[in-house]
């Protein structure tokens, strides 16, 4: 039997001295039993006579043991929703935040990866303007969440969250200054997010953040009625994910304030907009369960927000030793001719470098100072445009000779793109060259930064009467910092340790702690103020109390 639901929209915003009628009552429909959606999901549809409106949304309960909410980065860059939902076998699936040149401009975070950013700048006026916009998260315990975030490295640390936006009014003037660090708080509970906006209710109310996030001049309309997308989470922990058509006949679509209002009467607590148009689209299973612009065609989108088994969320990827290179770094040499990309998006503080292809004596050299040898996989980072060339040499010199690999800086622009995995010496042998030899004629090649990133087991296992335990140095927060990190260092057993710092060229910089310490968990801050930007090397040496030595490093960059 269908159970009907009715929630009457006959409600009247006051917004100045303008009036805004939402409409007619939307008669809800339990249509979950014409599905095989599993126990904890929920599908409804919603119809409305006048104005005409067809709209649908899941209702997924992450109190359920098997039940989880998913983002997903799009294959080679935008993918169907049906596509995609057919390649990872969900159970469904709406779209994600804002994408446009082949990249996503909203964030995708798995967890311990930042595969895309939510744009750091818009250019409005003729100037480049500093935003924040929205997150969509669940932390470590799958609690959902709805903030205003920056990223400020492209690290999960580097994702930092504000009490409000930057404040921005309708069409202002001026740029705002960029946000700080020490106004918001880094987001360490932060396992998986999507990127959106503007953010439509907070606290049980309508707060709608579309000046703020100047989401003005962008094409995503306020106040006219649109295909809509949303997502938002009730205080009992369901998460609502919706999708509204618009622009047809039959379905004329909602205003930002009324998408707001509908996601309130579904019992949301936080919710925000996303890609909305004809990237509004739903699927149950791979089918397409709305009809955006009107019919079947699917648009590609860039990100995905997926309701999947528990056991489907990906694991978190376990890093031990990362170490990155910008252009502003003294391990970098820069030959030749470049200049600087006015296009926003780059590593670090220093600006992506751009040459046109030619010759090969256009060169940026990186000579990375790794901790010891073994098995990195390289990544690249660019700002992408349609004038970037399609085969930028990356020229990688390793322990077993010298690699050529080709990447499409047309594309997967402001995140790390995967070069290969190669065995690096530990040496100053090793280097990594971005040559404009080759490369399409008309077109530039983009340096900006590397990043080396090894999985290999940190520190030594210890086998004492069939227990199998380890030292760790757990992490640095913030990493990319200035001026100061927490370190966090974990010891299973008493012992001997000394923890130091150390620069790029191996020298001693500063000794953090040596003497005895027993089993536990230890923070240590080391404040780097009056030394210069680059990485430095954590080294933490460890002598049991059975005698047994061990060694483990972790990368840390100072970035002023």
């Amino acid at each position: 039997m269908k159970r009907i639901l009715t929630l009457l929209l006959l409600i009247v915003i006051t917004t100045g001295t303008q009036l805004t009628l939402f409409g007619q009552e939307i008669t809800w429909t339990d249509i979950t039993a014409q599905s095989e959606l599993p126990d904890g999901v929920q599908l409804v549809s919603g119809k409305r006579s006048s104005p005409a409106l067809n709209i649908w949304y899941y209702k997924v309960d992450l109190n359920h043991p098997n039940i989880a909410v998913v983002p997903y980065l799009a294959k080679n860059s935008s993918e169907t929703i049906s596509s995609f939902s057919q390649r990872k076998n969900v159970y469904g699936a709406i779209n994600g935040g804002y994408f446009g040149s082949g990249s996503s401009y909203s964030a995708l975070i798995q967890p311990g990866d930042v595969q895309a950013q939510n744009v750091a700048a818009v250019t409005r006026n003729g100037a480049s303007y500093p935003v924040m916009r929205s997150l969509f998260s669940l932390s470590k315990e799958n609690k959902p969440a709805i903030d205003w975030i920056y990223h400020f490295s492209s690290l999960p640390e580097g994702v930092y969250e504000f009490d409000q936006p930057l404040g921005y009014a309708s069409s202002s003037d001026n740029p705002l200054p960029s946000p700080k660090t020490q106004d918001g708080n880094s987001m360490t509970d932060l396992l998986m997010g999507v990127g959106g906006g503007p953010t439509l209710v907070k606290g049980d109310s309508i707060h709608l953040t579309y000046f703020e996030e100047i989401f003005w001049g962008s094409g995503v309309g306020r106040d006219n009625r649109d295909p809509r997308s949303a997502v938002g989470y009730t205080k009992d922990n369901q998460v609502i994910l919706l999708v509204a058509d618009g622009r047809q006949n039959g379905s004329q679509g909602v205003s930002l304030s009324e998408l707001a209002q509908i996601m309130i009467d579904l019992g949301c607590v936080e919710a925000m907009n996303l890609d909305g148009g004809g990237s509004s689209q739903m699927t149950l299973g791979s089918t397409l369960v709305n009809s955006p612009e009107g019919g079947s065609f699917q648009r590609p989108v860039a990100t995905f927000l997926a309701i999947t088994h528990r056991d489907s969320i990906p694991e978190l990827k376990a890093v031990n030793v990362e170490y990155i290179l910008d252009t502003e770094f003294d391990q970098t040499t820069i030959e030749g001719t470049w200049s600087e990309t006015a296009n926003t998006g780059f590593y670090g503080n220093s600006k992506s470098l751009i040459s046109l292809g030619g010759d090969g004596s256009n060169r940026v050299v990186y000579v990375p100072a790794l901790p010891s040898a073994g098995n990195y996989t390289l990544y690249g980072w660019w700002v992408a445009s349609s004038n970037r060339s399609k085969r930028s040499a990356y020229i990688i010199h390793h322990a077993a000779g010298i690699d050529t690999v080709y990447a499409d800086q047309s594309t997967n622009n402001s995140k790390w793109v995967e070069l290969g995995e190669f065995e690096f010496r530990g040496t100053a042998e090793d280097q990594v060259v971005i040559s404009n030899f080759g490369n399409d004629s008309g077109n530039y090649v983009v340096a900006d930064a590397i990043r080396f990133a090894s999985s290999s087991t940190q520190g030594t296992s210890i086998e004492k009467e069939g227990i199998v335990s380890k030292f760790s140095l757990i992490t640095a927060y913030p990493n990319p910092f200035n001026p100061s990190t927490q370190i966090e260092v974990e010891l299973p057993m008493a012992g001997e340790m000394n923890l130091a710092i150390y620069n790029s060229a191996g020298i001693l910089v500063e000794e953090l702690w040596k003497g005895q310490h027993s089993a536990g968990v230890y923070q240590f801050d080391w404040n780097a103020t009056g030394y210069a930007s680059g990485v430095y090397v954590v080294r933490l040496r460890f002598r049991d109390i059975n005698g047994s030595p061990s060694t483990s490093s972790h990368m840390i960059t100072l970035i002023k």
